[in-house]
């Protein structure tokens, strides 16, 4: 017994959308009416439309060894030599293969498939298949199989499935015939639909799945968003963590450093304005030593009839130098020179001695 769950619809007379629809569960019809069903009862009920039987036309071609994108493209090349419209305007659906590599192939025009299933939609049945009618009658051991419908016969036998007035399906069936009743084809019903060779809802018709919000992935995504957020802020607060200690090894090493270059310094309270007020004192006061006796140096050696005697500098900043010159203007060109870096050269009264002229002179910067 099958428990897989089927709503199958039947179509209507001309005209109308719905003739009626059975409920299969169990492997048993369990519910039936002609009025649209409701839909939902269970979530793994599939829902079956059934194609009329005339506008349905079946073939089986021997294609084993193909994917199915492969069989589908050789039962288009084959509907062209048995197809009576145009193939660009039929709707061709290839089944899987059988033990024997046979495939079912079935033609309807791409119109009237294509209103079959917009007209179902439009009552809120969207079939998940789509099945000729002639396919819902198993076929026969031996023989064929015909299920009479009013003045239209049903006929399944091997390798053969057709829909014709009763004189036509005499003419062409050949050998025994087992014919069902209403209740003979509803009792194998759910085993047809369970093994139907060929599903019409496939390739342009195959049914779109509705977009639906996966929330178990949506939540483990938020988790792993949650978690590399989270990773993010740890590798920053080891990362600060790490830059505070070097921060505190280097204020460390600064001190040490600061101890060892103040030594009269009682207490190393900011290191760094304790050294600078050090660096002064060494310097002097006004552009430092260096700069200023640079300035005197370059002077004297840019002068011709320059000499420097002697050397002195103040705490004020005040580079005092003795010069001796040929002439005082000399001594004038060389308190240019100097007034031209950025100091300011005071000379003291020239005085003779040695047959030369001696000044004073104070450098100190502007």
């Amino acid at each position: 017994m099958s428990d897989d769950r089927y709503l199958l619809l039947f179509p209507g007379d001309e005209g109308a959308l719905l003739g009626g629809w059975l409920r299969i569960a169990g492997g048993a019809v369990v519910g039936r009416g002609r009025d649209i069903p409701a839909v939902g009862e269970g979530e793994d009920e599939r829902i079956v439309a059934v194609a009329p039987g005339p506008d349905v036309t079946v073939h089986w071609l021997d294609l084993p060894n193909l994917s199915q994108a492969q069989a589908a493209a050789a039962a288009r090349l084959a509907a062209a030599d048995v197809a009576a419209e145009p193939v660009d305007r039929l709707h061709i659906a290839v089944g899987p293969a059988g033990e024997d590599g046979a495939r079912a192939m079935a033609l309807v025009s791409g119109s009237r498939m294509a209103a079959w299933v917009a007209g179902l939609q439009s009552l809120a049945l969207d079939p998940d298949h789509v099945v000729p009618e002639t396919l819902l009658i198993p076929p026969a051991a031996e023989g064929a199989r015909r299920w009479a419908r009013g003045d239209l016969h049903l006929v399944r036998g091997d390798r053969i499935a057709f829909a014709a007035e009763s004189v036509v399906a005499d003419a062409l069936v050949d050998g025994p015939v087992e014919e069902l009743d209403d209740a003979a084809v509803e009792a194998g019903l759910a085993g047809a639909l369970a093994a139907i060779p060929v599903d019409l809802r496939q390739g342009a018709f195959a049914k779109r799945r509705p977009w639906a919000v996966d929330w178990k992935s949506l939540r483990r995504m938020a988790w792993m968003v949650a978690g590399l957020c989270l990773l993010t802020l740890l590798i920053q607060g080891a990362l600060i963590l790490r830059y505070t200690v070097a921060a505190d090894a280097v204020e460390r090493e600064t001190g040490v450093i600061a101890a060892k270059a103040l030594p009269r310094a009682g207490r190393i309270v900011n290191a760094r304005a304790q050294l600078a007020e050090r660096l002064a004192e060494l310097r002097g006061a006004g552009m430092g030593f260096g700069a200023t006796a640079a300035a005197l140096f370059s002077a004297v050696r840019d002068t011709a009839n320059i000499e420097l005697s002697s050397l002195r500098y103040d705490r004020d900043g005040s580079l005092r130098a003795t010069v001796e010159a040929s002439a005082a203007s000399d001594i004038a060109a060389l308190q240019q020179r100097i007034a031209a870096q950025g100091f300011t050269a005071d000379a003291g009264e020239p005085r003779s001695g040695g047959g030369r002229q001696i000044a004073e002179l104070t450098v100190r910067g502007q």
